[in-house]
């Protein structure tokens, strides 16, 4: 019980982590580009419940990169959907999911 519950405390501090660095770190194999032109800036829905997204290229996709290592877990960076996308999906109260 005790691992379990240490267990499952670790998964979320490393969760936030990964929230904390944003999801667009990368890795050596899901590299951020360089040139962002074609991506909207990185962007949290969850920090702006009363700010729907209006700044420039807000309605640009972001970047997103994922793998499935060799021992399974499945790695993602990123989010492909536009800011707008992001915020209509969490605070509109529809159901907006592709």
């Amino acid at each position: 019980m005790k691992a379990s519950i240490l267990g499952c405390m670790i998964m979320l501090l490393l969760m936030g982590q990964a929230y904390a660095d944003g999801d667009y770190s990368g890795d050596a194999r899901c590299v951020p580009p360089k040139d962002w032109s074609a991506y909207s800036a990185p962007y949290w829905a969850l920090d702006h419940p009363n700010d729907y997204p209006t700044f420039p290229d807000a309605d640009k996709p972001g970047w997103s990169c994922s793998y499935q290592r060799e021992d399974g877990v499945i790695v993602q960076f990123g989010d492909v959907r536009s800011p707008q996308q992001q915020w209509l999906d969490i605070w509109s109260g529809g159901d907006n999911q592709q």
